[in-house]
């Protein structure tokens, strides 16, 4: 079951208009991803709005293999050359105000979905910005640093190396508290074994640490790098690979000492689940890494679960299955997960609720007992959101942001919450970054700082798919928009 929604795309190309040679990324509507040359998929009709023939998905699967098989946490069904159409400005918000422009990296090469992951550092003053499609589906990873409050590119785009085939690396990222360590998910490298990658800073120039990290014990092709979580020392990373014998799912815990990462134990995978999860579609990992937080959207029917695991020493066990309640329909709870500094917080986003209108659920531990919270919808959606297709927490876990990237006809927006006491409420308006080229997705994946004061939202299809990045910062209860340096 896939409860993603297809966009209308226009401009449909006839193959005389293309190089024989390129290759391109296209999308499909059953939500995958295939590397095929233009002129093909242009006969073909994957260049179409209709998507093509009946029979045409079969003549491909024969002619040119699947480069990438179903991406179930793709937000729609897009191509690459497809051009949408513009939405309506967004309305005067009293709690933003523009500043000036998006976040986009240099040298990306081909539509790079730029703002598929994104993540900040502790201060806010460090984010990493993944495109997991740049350069055929390679993928890639660009930093950028704040003085004051403009942002500029720290050094060239990464690409980690050792990669085989085509990785995707970009599609999960995670940054250190002092934003000096770097986890780069790549799910489909070694025909979609998936990995990882770990990048260092030292001064103003970022290294590869080691080689790529690929847990042991996968069943199949487990997309290990679907998604990544990094402890604030920058020694302890997880890694989801939500593929994993045959769908169930799967975590891999990996330390690094010294710059040598291992593997810690065996793979993580949850008890109870009902029927193939997908568990590590999403992972979150706390503050001193011993609480590790897995999301499974495929749970139960698609209802969607979430697991604890807790570290003791170098063992982990499994806590509680979380399942928020007050949903309606499946809501493929563990779309994106998050969790406090303390790890006694824990948000999880379900983007397919109520028809994928879409929310958010909280959950708090008091010792090793979690109490169901709120549910989480923001006001002032235009049509389906999608909220909760990505989420992210303070440290203290008192402030929450909520991506919705299909509100406004896919122009997107998220929405910030804060708690006091026991009660969530929203702070402000929607916010709708400025500054966008058609239809961007804003939403797609988000991060806050530790103290909760800015904010990264990504936006996949900025500009034709290269996409983007907007930063908001908070004074008060009152967010601007800042800029890139140029």
């Amino acid at each position: 079951m896939n409860n993603n929604r297809s966009p209308p795309f226009m401009n449909a190309i006839s193959p005389a208009d293309l190089s024989a040679d390129e290759m391109i990324a296209t999308g499909g509507q059953d939500g995958s991803v295939r590397s095929v040359p233009k002129t093909e998929a242009a006969k073909c009709g994957f260049l179409h709005a209709s998507g093509g023939p009946p029979d045409c998905g079969t003549t491909f699967a024969t002619q040119y293999r699947w480069r990438f098989a179903p991406l179930l946490y793709l937000l729609a069904a897009f191509i690459v050359v497809a051009t949408v159409p513009a939405a309506a400005e967004p309305d005067a918000q009293d709690q933003f105000s523009q500043e000036g422009s998006k976040l986009v990296g240099t040298f990306a090469v081909d539509p790079a979905y730029q703002g598929w992951s994104v993540a900040l550092s502790a201060d806010g003053t460090t984010a990493i910005v993944g495109g997991l499609a740049d350069d055929k589906l390679n993928g890639a990873v660009w930093i950028f640093t704040r003085s004051g409050s403009v942002w500029t590119q720290q050094g060239n785009k990464l690409v980690g190396t050792g990669a085989v085939g085509q990785a995707g690396k970009g599609m999960s990222v995670a940054l250190s508290a002092d934003g000096n360590t770097a986890v780069v998910g790549g799910p489909y490298d070694n025909r979609s074994t998936g990995a990882a990658w770990v990048f260092t800073r030292s001064g103003a120039v970022w290294t590869q640490q080691g080689s790529k990290l690929v847990g042991t014990g996968a069943v199949e092709s487990g997309r290990q790098g679907t998604s990544v979580a990094l402890s604030a020392d920058g020694t302890t990373a997880v890694v989801g690979g939500p593929y994993d014998d045959a769908f169930i799912g799967a975590v891999w815990v990996f330390t690094g000492k010294h710059g040598i990462w291992t593997q810690q134990g065996s793979k993580l995978v949850g008890t109870g689940a009902v029927e193939s999860g997908r568990q590590g579609a999403s992972v979150a990992v706390s503050a001193d890494g011993n609480t590790a937080v897995v999301g499974a959207i495929g749970d139960n029917w698609y209802t969607g679960g979430t697991w604890v695991h807790n570290r003791n020493g170098d063992l982990w066990t499994q806590g509680s299955k979380l399942v928020g309640t007050g949903a309606i329909g499946n809501a493929s709870q563990g779309r994106s997960v998050a969790v406090s500094a303390d790890g006694n917080t824990v948000l999880i986003g379900g983007s397919a609720d109520n028809s994928s209108a879409g929310a958010a659920w909280v959950f708090t531990r008091n010792g090793t007992v979690w109490t169901k919270g709120s549910k989480l919808v923001g006001t002032g959606a235009v049509g389906n959101a999608s909220q909760g297709h990505s989420v992210a927490l303070s440290a203290d876990g008192n402030t929450a942001i909520v991506g919705g990237p299909h509100d406004n006809s896919y122009t997107g927006a998220v929405w910030i919450y804060t708690r006091k006491g026991g009660t969530w409420t929203q702070q402000g308006s929607k916010l709708v970054g400025i500054g966008a080229v058609r239809t961007a997705r804003q939403g797609f994946s988000v991060a806050l700082s530790a103290d909760g004061n800015t904010a990264i939202v990504g936006g996949i299809s900025d500009h034709m798919l290269n996409g983007a990045a907007w930063v908001f910062i908070r004074s008060g209860s009152v967010w601007t928009q800042q800029h890139l340096g140029h």
